[in-house]
């Protein structure tokens, strides 16, 4: 009979729980809640050895509190046979003190989420490898357009030191400024897009993330990202880059990347924009 997800003992230590999410037992433990004085049971050993016991008993337990047996690993009943939304003990905080509650951040198979400040960091690491790498492979279109950009403001001082108003064409520079500014943005989406899908499908996280103990998976389930989710989780970062360079378009769109960015401070489920549109959580990763 298959057992239904939820905490139970931990097989291992009697002391803790652990998360069985309905096929296998996960790295994820809390400690058991020390009792309170109404619920202690301390002399209680002794008042049940004074009671009388049942008919054909001898000083166990009585007939309807039968010692429980323990099953085989991993078909272990529930703690108390309590349903998992009755555990007294859901809203423990997990093993390794990562300060959140099993019944409130966490995917729904308890994995603990990310806070917004351990995002923040990973985002900034992420951002500082991906600058280098497309500065590297984009220098040359780069340094094409300072050296336009150069040679325009150069044109003004001269102009206006000789006297004369400059004459500024902003349809030519507009033109100029996209045909120089655009190999070098698609330079970038395709880094960005490369270096997010490859590492989160193969390694379940990006370098920064790796860094500080996080992963990206789906809410749903556990594992890496398919390309297809890898994708979808790009979609808004990636779109909004390349609407940035449009004129009044670009200014529109400009606020959805630092919305996005700090939408997981109110969010229930601790997603970020692009993490809704693939549905997906950032994890620790770290359990123990």
């Amino acid at each position: 009979m298959t057992q239904p997800s939820g905490w139970y003992d931990d097989p291992h230590d009697p002391t803790y729980l652990r998360y069985f999410d309905g096929v296998i037992w996960t790295e994820n433990r809390a400690p058991k809640a020390s009792p309170t004085a109404a619920q202690s049971t301390i002399g209680q050993a002794q008042a049940q050895a004074q009671a009388p016991t049942r008919a054909g008993s001898s000083g166990g337990p009585p007939a309807d509190q039968p010692y429980g047996q323990q099953p085989p690993h991993g078909q272990q009943p529930p703690y108390g046979q309590q349903s998992p939304g009755q555990n007294p003990y859901a809203q423990m905080p997990p093993q390794g003190g990562y300060g959140v509650t099993l019944g409130g951040m966490t995917t729904p198979d308890g994995v603990p989420l990310a806070s917004w400040g351990q995002r923040a960091g990973a985002y900034v690491l992420d951002y500082l490898i991906l600058g280098v790498v497309t500065a590297v492979l984009g220098g040359y279109f780069l340094y094409r357009f300072f050296q336009w950009y150069l040679a325009v403001i150069g044109d003004i001082v001269r102009q206006s030191a000789n006297g004369a108003a400059p004459v500024i064409d902003q349809a030519a520079l507009t033109s100029q400024l996209l045909g120089y500014l655009w190999p070098y943005l698609v330079i970038a989406v395709v880094t960005q897009v490369v270096y997010n899908t490859l590492f989160l499908t193969k390694k379940g996280a990006t370098p920064g993330k790796m860094a500080l103990g996080l992963a990206v998976r789906r809410r749903d389930r556990p594992g890496h990202l398919s390309v297809v989710d890898a994708l979808k989780r790009q979609a808004l970062p990636v779109g909004c880059t390349l609407l940035s360079i449009i004129p009044v378009l670009g200014t529109i769109v400009s606020i959805l990347p630092a919305l996005d960015v700090l939408w997981p401070l109110w969010d229930g489920k601790r997603q970020a924009l692009h993490d809704k549109i693939a549905d997906t959580n950032v994890v620790l990763s770290r359990q123990r």
